[in-house]
């Protein structure tokens, strides 16, 4: 098994585990904001980003429903950030059992050595009025 493929499930599994706490305050209907940043190894940045925008045309297509936009800082090549916005709660674990899995199956793991380090997500929501 590749390298690179341990550390991305270890980077969704924090995200998962992000989620899942803040899912237990959160009202079924309220909308979830995910931030995530996902780190290239130097030199790797094109095929990362090759790879990445593969990935938020499938889950544009397969969630219509959430904002799914991918970016690339200006100041550092490497780094890339998601910035994901679910309708509710239950698009969130939609998206994490079914549309991730999905890709995965579709595209195969990473690239040995693609990833510099795991991917960091943080959870908002909107405060409370």
């Amino acid at each position: 098994m590749h390298k690179s493929f341990p550390l991305l499930a270890k980077s969704l599994l924090c995200g998962v585990f992000l989620l899942v706490v803040a899912e237990s305050a959160i009202a079924a209907d309220q909308s979830i904001t995910v931030i995530s940043r996902v780190y290239a190894s130097p030199g790797r940045e094109a095929e990362l980003e090759a790879r990445l925008v593969k990935l938020t045309a499938f889950v544009r297509k397969a969630e219509p429903s959430v904002t799914y936009r991918l970016l690339r800082s200006k100041k550092d090549a490497t780094v890339f950030t998601f910035y994901e916005v679910y309708p509710s709660p239950a698009v969130v674990q939609e998206h994490l059992k079914v549309t991730l899995p999905a890709f995965g199956k579709e595209t195969g793991p990473a690239p040995e050595g693609l990833y510099a380090r795991p991917t960091e997500s943080e959870v908002f929501t909107a405060p409370a009025d």
